[in-house]
């Protein structure tokens, strides 16, 4: 039976909030998660993005805050750490947008940008703090925040956490919140890692997992087309061409290939943004912002800039490289076919990846569709960069000759440059010269001449403009 948000016993500045933003039905895990939290009981959750996943630990949380702030009180009693920056500012939106009925306080701590913005807040008081870990630890260790008030304890996207080597961080967070009273961890997967970890923070938690259904796979279309990689920046372009599409996604793998791939789609004369971890986060901000206002309408991303953010009408996700844990390739391929819209799913797998194709089929428990794609000659329209620099390498490389002519004049060539060539010679050569270039940049200044006549340890050295 589908309940609904009046049956969880919510207050009516939450219902009113929840109202206006036209919902009505709570999702699956919000049907379980949130009677949980109202109970106090430790919850490890597993949940991707667009399950709603933030309004279920969202709104109890502000409910258990109404009480002592309507009496004026305002002190940190929920922390919720974040991976990212983007899903910082996301999660914070969230809670402002249930909280906006109530007195309820939050303000949102990140990097990359400046400190002091974000301590004049703090000091304010605040009852909700949105934080990503290493700049909540700097204002932890220069006193301006005590998380020995925090009562409730938040970690979402767990596993993400892990795979970017914030568990140290986020393990000291959990030492210094040693007070609290209830512990929530989210996490898109569950591996072996996640669940030693839930072990240690979490008192007999209860387990929540949506993931079989947050995911509607039936309605994303998916397909394979297999080309290498150097030929994968080609197909992309003219896969987008040719395709009638709406927002699309690329995910690539390292913050060069976003790079590569985007100025690669723009001189194809389409607007496309990259998006990665070395953003700064006013240019991060930008290009999430266009690809909302469909200004750049195709995003180039990794995995770690794209994690969390909830962005609607994403007609095609577009994996240029397989993830290597098929749980994440699930996870992209949710961002299409929301709210039982259609969507498609292209993946362009290189040989080397096909096993992670495989395992990808295993874990759907699906057949994904081989397609080909016949090339259009683009001729000398696109210089496109991964295909040009192949080609200055194989300039530059000698032509391989069958008949062995080819390497009886590499060796003539050699020889005649080099006739009296001997081991060594070369080298000491090369020594006898930089040290005769360090002999003439040594100049002696009037500081080094000993007017007392006084010579030992005191005597100035000889200064070298090195």
């Amino acid at each position: 039976m589908t309940k609904s948000f009046e049956s969880f016993g919510l207050s009516k500045p939450l219902i009113r909030a929840i109202h206006s933003r036209v919902y009505d039905v709570p999702t699956p895990i919000q049907q379980e998660v949130i009677p949980l939290i109202l109970q106090g009981k430790d919850v490890l959750g597993c949940a991707q993005t667009g399950t709603g996943k933030t309004a279920a630990f969202a709104l109890p949380a502000v409910e258990q805050l109404l009480e002592s702030t309507s009496q004026g009180e305002h002190r940190l009693r929920v922390l919720v750490l974040s991976p990212t920056r983007e899903l910082a500012v996301q999660t914070t939106e969230c809670f402002e947008a249930y909280s906006r009925h109530t007195n309820v306080r939050q303000t949102v701590i990140h990097g990359g940008v400046g400190a002091h913005p974000q301590i004049q807040r703090i000091r304010k008081g605040m009852d909700i703090v949105v934080a990503t870990p290493g700049r909540l630890l700097d204002l932890q260790q220069q006193g301006h925040l005590d998380l020995s008030s925090v009562q409730l304890l938040i970690i979402d996207e767990a596993d993400m956490m892990l795979d970017l080597g914030f568990i140290d961080d986020v393990s000291r967070i959990v030492q210094l919140a040693g007070n609290r009273r209830q512990t929530l961890l989210f996490s898109a997967t569950l591996p072996e890692e996640i669940q030693t970890i839930a072990a240690d923070w979490l008192s007999s938690p209860s387990t929540v997992n949506v993931v079989p259904d947050a995911i509607p796979i039936h309605l994303i279309k998916q397909s394979v087309y297999h080309v290498e990689n150097i030929n994968k920046d080609l197909l992309l372009i003219q896969y987008l061409f040719a395709t009638p599409r709406a927002r699309t996604l690329v995910f690539v793998r390292t913050k060069q290939d976003a790079e590569r791939v985007a100025r690669n789609i723009n001189r194809a004369k389409l607007d496309a943004l990259p998006l990665h971890g070395n953003k700064s986060q006013g240019k991060r901000r930008k290009a999430i912002e266009a690809f909302k206002s469909e200004q750049a309408p195709i995003l180039v991303a990794t995995d770690v800039a794209a994690r969390g953010l909830d962005i609607d009408n994403i007609s095609h996700v577009i994996n240029y490289a397989l993830p290597e844990y098929p749980e994440i390739y699930i996870h992209r391929v949710g961002r299409t076919g929301r709210a039982g819209s259609k969507g498609e799913a292209i993946s362009l797998v290189a040989s080397h990846e096909r096993y992670h194709l495989q395992q990808i089929e295993k874990l759907a428990g699906i057949s994904i569709e081989v397609r080909e794609w016949h090339y259009d000659d683009f001729g000398n329209l696109l210089q496109l960069e991964r295909a040009m620099n192949f080609r200055k390498r194989r300039k530059s490389s000698p032509p391989v000759d069958t008949t062995g002519k080819a390497d009886d004049a590499l060796h003539e060539s050699e020889s005649d440059q080099q006739p009296d060539w001997k081991r060594g010679e070369g080298k000491r050569g090369k020594k006898k010269k930089k040290k005769k270039r360090r002999r003439q940049s040594k100049v002696i200044t009037m500081d080094d001449i000993n007017t007392r006549g006084s010579a030992g340890k005191f005597t100035p050295k000889k200064r070298t403009l090195d």
